[in-house]
This record gives structure tokens, C-alpha cells and sequence, in this order.
């Protein structure tokens, strides 16, 4: 009778990392209220570690510079925003329905006003941080095009599109979801359009999309 090889726990975190990882989030959450309401320049690392509860010398142990900081809630916005929308990827999904997810929680998430403020304080300081820009583009919509472009092409194998540059499809489905709305918003100063408006444009960016993508066409 062979004998069963245990099986392997994950090391559980010590205590020490958890309290690290929550101080980090503290700090990080309160950085971005302060980056959203007062924008880079006006924003200083004091009062951000007084909003925190945390010391000044804790904070810099963390964060050295503010450039570093704000390049890490940057980041950590994309980290969230990527995992989201890449969960609606799903392979056995039909193209209609995966893309309906995506195109609806991506307008929701990019809308949102943390993410149109952290976009804004980006396009400002572009000039001077050229490799946060850079950063921010590489691991985030770079890489959620790259998620859609994989999906897309999986479903070509599948037979449920035609054969494409899925990178361009990609990229094809972006723009006919995104900009009306963000540049609305951004550069026209409209108001949020409603669940009801972003659900229509989805569908709308839908049916042209699969009126020259979808198999049989």
C-alpha cells in the first residue's frame, strides 16, 4: 500500500507582514484622497502621514520620495483595475457576453472619480516624470489590451470570430467603447453618464464590433 505524500501548507504570513501590509494600505489609502483633493504639487508627505495616524519617519521608511508614492498609488489603482476587468475574460464565455462585462465595468471603473482625478494629476506632471507615465501605461492599459487581444484570440480558435490582428481588435473595441465619455468628462466638463447611457454605448460598440469580427460575417 503506497503511502500518501503530504501534502505542502502555504507558509501563513507572520504577524509582522500582515501589520506591514495593512500599514501599507492605510498609507496608500490616505495618499490618494490627499493626491486627488489637492493634486502633486500642493500635496506634502506630513500631511499625508498625519491623515494616515502614522509618524513621519514611518512613512518615509515606506515611501523616500513623493514621486515614489505617487507612482505607487498609481500602480496599485492599475493593480486593481486590471484584476477586474481581466475576471470578466472568461474563455467559454461567448464574445457578446465577455464583452458586455468588459466594456460595462470598464467604463464604470475608468469613469469613476478616483480614477479620472489620478488621470488628471498623470497628464499634468507627464513632463516631469516621463517613466511614471511610462510605468502606468506598461502595467496598465497596455496589459488590459493585451488581456482582451488574448480572449479575442482564443475565440478565433474557437471559431466564434473570424480571423484578425487580435492586438488591433483589441484596440478597435477600446476605442469604440472609451473616449466619447472620457473626453466628455475630462476635457468638456460633462456629467457622469448614467448606467442606462454606458450600458447603450456598450451595445452599440458591440454590434459594430461584431458586425465585422463575428464569425460567418
Amino acid at each position: 500500500m503506497m503511502k500518501k505524500t503530504p501534502t505542502k501548507k502555504a507558509p501563513e504570513r507572520s504577524k509582522t507582514a500582515l501589520r506591514t501590509e495593512l500599514l501599507l494600505d492605510r498609507l496608500l489609502d490616505a495618499a490618494t484622497r490627499v493626491f486627488m483633493e489637492k493634486g502633486f504639487d500642493a500635496t506634502s508627505m506630513g500631511e499625508i502621514a498625519k491623515q494616515a495616524h502614522a509618524s513621519t519617519e514611518t512613512f518615509y521608511r515606506h515611501f523616500p520620495t513623493k514621486e515614489e508614492l505617487f507612482e505607487r498609488v498609481l500602480l496599485r489603482r492599475t493593480e486593481l483595475l486590471k484584476g477586474e476587468l481581466n475576471s470578466v475574460l472568461l474563455f467559454e464565455d461567448a464574445p457578446e457576453k465577455a464583452l458586455t462585462a468588459f466594456g460595462e465595468l470598464g467604463l464604470s471603473l475608468l469613469l469613476a472619480p478616483q480614477s479620472l482625478s489620478l488621470h488628471r494629476i498623470l497628464v499634468m506632471e507627464k513632463g516631469r516624470f516621463p517613466n511614471i507615465v511610462e510605468s502606468f501605461y506598461s502595467q496598465g492599459p497596455e496589459r488590459v489590451q493585451a488581456a482582451l487581444a488574448s480572449y479575442l484570440g482564443e475565440q478565433v480558435k474557437r471559431g466564434r470570430l473570424r480571423k484578425m490582428n487580435a492586438d488591433v481588435a483589441a484596440r478597435q473595441f477600446f476605442d469604440l467603447v472609451i473616449p466619447e465619455f472620457h473626453f466628455g468628462m475630462e476635457l468638456r466638463s460633462r456629467p457622469a453618464p448614467t448606467k442606462v447611457e454606458m450600458r447603450q454605448r456598450v451595445k452599440e460598440a458591440i454590434d459594430c464590433f461584431l458586425h465585422g469580427y463575428a464569425s460567418g460575417v
